[in-house]
C-alpha cells in the first residue's frame, strides 16, 4: 500500500539549512574580524616560509659540507695529516650538517697523527658529545678518546672511556678491550688486565695474547702471597 508523500511548508522553505547557515556565520564572523583573520593567515605564510628556509638552508650546508670532507679524507688517506686537519676545520664550520661530526673524529685522529695530543683529546671530547648514543660513531669517538688519553700516561681516565666504547656494541668492541688491558697493565691493575686479556681471547682465540695472559697469571700468586 502507497504511503502519501509529506508536503514541505512554506514556513519550512523559507527556513535555512544547516550550510547556508554555516556560511553566513562564517562571512559574519570574518567581516567583523578581518584584522584577526588576516594576521592569522600572515602567520601562517610566515611560518611556512621560515620552514621552507631553514630546510633549505640545511640542505645547502650539507651539500657544500660534503664537498669539503671529501677533499679532506682524501687528504687524510694519503697521510697528508696538516692539510687534512685544515680541510677537517672547514667541515666543522657546517655545524647543522651530519658530516661535522664526522669531522670532529677525523680531526681528533688527524692530531693524534701529528702527535698534537691535546687538541687531539679536545677534538676528542667534542666528537663524543656530537655523536649519538650506543652509536658506532660514539664507540670510534670514546675509543679515540681514550687512545689519546692511553698517550697522555692518563691510563685511569682511558680506562672509563674503553670500558664505555666496549658497552656499544659494534666493530670495535674487541679493540675496546684491549686498549682497558693495556692500561690496567700499565697502572700495575694486574686483575684487571688478565681478566681483560682473557675476553679479547674469548673474541679473538689463537691471538698471541695468549702468552701475555700466561705471563699475569704467573704474577698473580707471587702478588698475593704473603711476604
Amino acid at each position: 500500500m502507497a504511503t502519501a508523500s509529506r508536503r514541505i511548508t512554506r514556513k519550512q522553505l523559507r527556513q535555512r539549512d544547516w550550510f547556508q547557515a554555516s556560511s553566513d556565520y562564517a562571512l559574519e564572523y570574518f567581516t567583523g574580524h578581518k584584522t584577526i583573520v588576516f594576521a592569522a593567515a600572515a602567520g601562517i605564510v610566515v611560518l611556512i616560509a621560515t620552514l621552507w628556509g631553514w630546510q633549505s638552508f640545511k640542505e645547502n650546508q650539507n651539500v657544500m659540507a660534503s664537498r669539503e670532507f671529501t677533499r679532506a679524507l682524501s687528504l687524510y688517506q694519503n697521510q697528508k695529516y696538516s692539510d687534512a686537519i685544515a680541510a677537517f676545520e672547514k667541515v666543522q664550520a657546517f655545524r647543522w650538517s651530519h658530516y661535522s661530526v664526522l669531522a670532529h673524529i677525523y680531526l681528533a685522529n688527524g692530531y693524534l697523527a701529528t702527535n698534537q695530543l691535546e687538541k687531539a683529546l679536545n677534538a676528542a671530547e667534542r666528537s663524543v658529545v656530537a655523536t649519538k648514543p650506543d652509536s658506532l660513531y660514539r664507540q670510534i669517538a670514546l675509543l679515540t678518546e681514550a687512545e689519546t688519553e692511553e698517550q697522555m700516561k692518563q691510563c685511569k681516565a682511558a680506562i672509563e672511556h674503553f670500558a664505555e666504547a666496549e658497552k656499544i656494541v659494534g666493530a670495535l668492541q674487541s679493540r675496546a678491550v684491549l686498549g682497558k688491558a693495556r692500561c690496567a697493565e700499565q697502572l700495575g691493575d694486574t686483575k684487571t688486565a688478565l681478566q681483560a686479556y682473557k675476553d679479547y681471547l674469548k673474541e679473538n682465540p689463537g691471538s698471541p695474547l695468549a702468552v701475555k695472559v700466561a705471563e699475569l697469571e704467573a704474577k698473580i700468586p707471587a702478588q698475593t702471597s704473603p711476604k
